[in-house]
């Protein structure tokens, strides 16, 4: 089995502080999306691979009702020790996204993916673009930020294709935004591509 899989494996890596996908504040362009069209009217929110619990407490301030899931014990502790100083609510889950169980299906009104998809074995992609659309309510929307977009070997963080992510995603989700006009931090900036997906009644399960 693909390390990865693992929980041991990303705990290790938290607990050696060995964590260079983490901003250490958070992500400028998921700030933007909070303020955004597309985040508009919705309050159910769930941040997958959260880590640290950056993006999610920028959530919780803006008035939504988050979730946020990590592999990684040692990250949910810390992120469970931030948001308390910053005195906001947020449903911390230590889990495998996989694994999240029924009563998360159809729940989210929005889901948020930075450095998940390219940090779980790839060939579990299509397995993840299935688990998203299971757990968003018909008309919410999945945002994404497709990360590292370009030719590389191994991982994490392994490469991504734009086309292939593109394919999986909307298989059941209606891609409504696709545009590498960001707030990119400047090392990454050029290697990412925001991309938004809405779950309609068209759509087959």
């Amino acid at each position: 089995m693909n390390e990865v899989n693992k929980s041991e494996f990303w705990d290790n890596l938290y607990k050696i502080n060995s964590v260079g996908w983490d901003l250490k504040t958070p992500t400028p362009a998921f700030i933007d999306l909070l303020k955004s069209e597309y985040f508009a009217d919705k309050s159910k929110m769930l941040i997958t691979g959260c880590g640290y619990g950056y993006d999610a407490i920028a959530a919780a301030k803006n008035n939504f009702n988050v979730t946020a899931v990590d592999f990684s014990e040692t990250a949910i502790q810390f992120a469970q020790s931030l948001a308390k100083k910053e005195n906001v609510k947020i449903n911390f889950i230590v889990e495998d996204f996989f694994s999240l169980n029924d009563d998360h299906l159809n729940s989210y009104e929005v889901i948020f993916d930075y450095v998940t998809y390219c940090a779980i074995d790839p060939s579990r992609r299509k397995e993840y673009a299935d688990k998203i659309y299971q757990l968003l309510k018909t008309n919410g929307v999945f945002a994404i930020i497709l990360f590292p977009i370009e030719k590389r070997i191994g991982g994490p963080p392994f490469a991504v294709d734009v086309e292939e992510a593109t394919n999986l995603f909307s298989e059941k989700l209606e891609l409504v935004v696709s545009t590498s006009e960001i707030n990119s931090i400047k090392p990454r900036k050029g290697r990412e591509l925001l991309q938004i997906y809405r779950k309609t009644n068209g759509k087959k399960s």
